[in-house]
């Protein structure tokens, strides 16, 4: 907008000044040529009056009667000099006297020139005055200078109408030029006035379709290219923005870290699975060595900073948490941007103690089943090379066969249950009354209770009735009673309680062996054992709290132990009421 008025603001000042100037220059050649009109109009009255004066006698009466006349009919001011510049006599000021030999005009006769003229203010008359001066000569020799000066404001009056009249043709001029310059210029300009709106709309709106609305012959071809320049510029927005919501999204959404810094080792970008690994918030704009606390990490990244290539690697994290963290790196080269480095980073951690659970498993499975399988085996070998013969022994081996087999079936029973889901069967909800139900599972191990002398309490309301599916259910009470059972020392007591309101609350305390923190954090895993030489010789498989724990969750509830060494252990249930 500003270059619009400066096209027709220039050219406007460029007029002004020659207009005025050719004014100005107009007038002072008119100014002059009035002055030269004038002062020989002075000059020739100054002959006409010297005609009429006595040379030899310049004071005397009847020269300054006849300077006085000639002076009222002329309407001139005259001033009679001696040959030295002395004032004799002047027709304005009789009275007046001094010398006036430095004034210009007369200067100019004392140095032997004819006539002397000039323009200036007169402090006796009060006015700007042209002054003209001559010599009288009688003979060859200056008896005498005579002075005839007129108001400049006498005659300037008249030419004003003259001054007038040229100050109009020129202003008509000089404004048909400049009528002239600004039609040139709104030609020149037309297409970018009518394209540059469309444009400043297409930068400001990318997302909005601008046309241009003319039709002219001339500018045709510039027009519809706009308009093709548009609707191609409103597609690649368009796309454009599909492409960064979805790359957004995506980002975002992402289960793995990302992150881009630059080459100043400021976060550019970072998804929210990063700052979930890095445990902070919020980190855009810091630079990765206030963030990232692991200095392994912080390596890396200054290893792809300075060679400029890629780093694939796994490493093991202990800050903020133990983490196992699978790295790539990545340096960009970006010319519009700056150079940057983009990092994924996958938490293996999960991973990581998947596998070593499932070698656990694999190798506990093994060793569980190997033992009864060799127990079997050998017994059976021995049987067949003669200790059959031997009633007492075969009665013996038969037994230890036996028990060992049932140890193989609960072994094999207990895999299958944790093979199951909630997938598995069919819904196979049920009402239970819970007191009953506690005491049916509680009367299956009278015997063992029996033999340890342990008493078992059940402390919740009668007649409370609970609905849930029995298939995942009775393993979980089952499970947690054989677990109570087992660990807990002769002559104890087992506590069973349970309430029930928006969720079934149940809690199984024993007071046995107990278990250190560390136990704690294990106890739900498969085959792992608190004590396993004391539950490989009752029997135990190792999978019992495994189960416990995964039916809960398959039944949408939880379960959490709190436990002290040589004090006892509480495992408490917690399942939801629906």
């Amino acid at each position: 907008m500003k270059r619009k008025y400066l096209d027709y603001l220039v050219p406007f000042l460029l007029i002004c000044l020659l207009f005025f100037g050719s004014w100005k220059l107009a007038n002072h050649f008119f100014t002059k040529e009035l002055l030269e009109l004038q002062e020989e109009f002075l000059t020739n009255n100054g002959e006409l009056l010297i005609h009429r004066l006595d040379l030899t006698r310049l004071d005397s009466e009847q020269n300054q009667t006849a300077i006085q006349d000639f002076a009222h009919e002329a309407h001139d001011r005259i001033t009679l000099l001696d040959p030295k510049g002395r004032i004799i006599f002047d027709s304005a000021e009789p009275d007046l006297s001094g010398n006036r030999e430095n004034r210009p005009e007369v200067k100019f006769v004392l140095n032997k020139n004819d006539i002397g003229s000039s323009v200036r203010y007169s402090t006796t008359l009060q006015a700007e005055l042209l002054y003209t001066a001559q010599p009288m000569r009688s003979g060859d020799e200056i008896v005498g200078i005579l002075r005839v000066a007129k108001k400049t404001s006498d005659f300037q009056s008249k030419t004003q109408n003259f001054q007038r009249t040229i100050f109009t043709i020129l202003l008509l001029f000089y404004a048909f030029i400049y009528s002239i310059i600004c039609y040139l210029i709104y030609q020149r300009n037309r297409p970018i006035e009518t394209v540059l709106p469309v444009l400043q709309r297409m930068l400001k709106e990318p997302e909005k379709s601008n046309y241009v609305m003319q039709n002219s012959s001339q500018w045709r071809e510039l027009y519809f290219t706009v308009n093709q320049i548009s609707e191609q510029l409103n597609e690649t927005y368009a796309a454009y923005t599909s492409t960064e919501e979805q790359f957004s999204t995506l980002f975002h959404e992402l289960t793995i870290g990302v992150f881009i810094i630059d080459t100043e080792g400021r976060f550019m970008m970072i998804n929210p699975a990063m700052e979930e690994l890095l445990q902070i918030g919020g980190v855009s704009q810091h630079y990765y060595w206030q963030v990232i606390q692991d200095n392994k990490f912080i390596q890396l990244i200054q290893q792809v900073l300075v060679d400029k290539n890629q780093i694939h690697q796994e490493i093991a994290t202990k800050l903020p948490n133990p983490l196992n963290l699978d790295i790539r790196l990545r340096y960009i080269e970006n010319e519009l941007k700056g150079d940057q480095v983009m990092g994924t980073v996958y938490d293996l951690t999960h991973v990581r103690r998947l596998e070593k659970i499932q070698r656990d498993f694999v190798g506990n499975v093994s060793h569980e089943l190997k033992t009864p399988v060799t127990s079997l085996l050998g017994f059976t070998e021995t049987l067949l090379d003669g200790a059959k013969d031997d009633p007492d022994l075969t009665e013996e081996f038969l037994t230890i066969m036996e028990n060992d087999a049932k140890r193989l079936q609960r072994l094999i029973q207990d895999i299958i249950e944790l093979s199951k889901d909630g997938d598995d069967l069919a819904e196979d909800r049920q009402a239970l009354e819970l007191n009953y139900f506690f005491q049916q599972q509680i009367g299956l191990y009278q015997h063992l209770l029996k033999n340890k002398q342990i008493r078992v309490t059940i402390d919740g309301a009668k007649n409370c009735f609970y609905q849930t599916r029995l298939t995942f259910f009775q393993p979980i009470i089952k499970n947690l009673l054989e677990n109570a059972i087992q660990y807990s020392s002769k002559n104890s007591q087992i506590e069973l309680s349970y309430h029930l309101s928006d969720q079934l609350i149940i809690t199984v305390t024993d007071h046995g062996i107990g278990m250190s923190k560390d136990d704690q954090k294990r106890i739900f895993e498969r085959f792992y054992r608190v004590d396993k030489a004391r539950a490989r010789h009752s029997g135990g498989t190792g999978l019992g709290l495994a189960i416990v724990k995964e039916y809960s969750e398959i039944l949408g509830g939880t379960v959490k132990v709190e436990s002290h060494p040589k004090l006892g252990s509480t495992f408490t249930v917690i399942l939801p009421n629906n």
